[in-house]
């Protein structure tokens, strides 16, 4: 998807400059306005420390420097895969669970809603995953910790 020098010029530099140089695209399945979607997200945090969210939480691989998890033996070129740019959420907390070996206690579950102020997002129904490409500054102030 092509997006305008406008809709890119919203996204943190890296991602804004690879969407100019057309080095990436988001795929055509991305939505830039929808309805709130609740999800699921593991954070990290040690099993006493029950602080809030904050925008650390909320980087994407590319900014943590991690590659997600493949197949064994498959080698894939993450750089040009616009979903390494995005941040990963689900809309079942089982899935997360299941995931990140809940309980974990390295790991708290974070629920909230993916807005469309905050970038757009690419949802997989089947796998029940949202990719969001937040904008820069995005505001995630209404994610939680979630107590259980």
């Amino acid at each position: 998807m092509q997006l305008s020098e406008e809709q890119c010029m919203k996204f943190p530099a890296v991602l804004k400059n690879k969407l100019l140089r057309r080095e990436i695209e988001l795929p055509d399945t991305t939505i830039f306005d929808y309805e709130p979607i609740l999800v699921y997200r593991a954070v990290e945090r040690t099993e006493h420390d029950h602080s809030e969210i904050r925008s650390e939480d909320f980087k994407s691989y590319f900014e943590l420097r991690k590659t997600p998890k493949t197949a064994r033996g498959i080698s894939k070129d993450w750089n040009k895969d616009p979903h390494y740019y995005g941040v990963s959420s689900f809309l079942d907390r089982k899935i997360v669970e299941q995931k990140m070996k809940f309980p974990n206690p390295k790991k708290k579950m974070a629920v909230g809603y993916v807005y469309k102020e905050g970038g757009p997002q690419d949802t997989n129904r089947r796998e029940k995953h949202v990719c969001w490409w937040l904008f820069e500054n995005a505001d995630i102030s209404g994610f939680e910790i979630e107590e259980r």
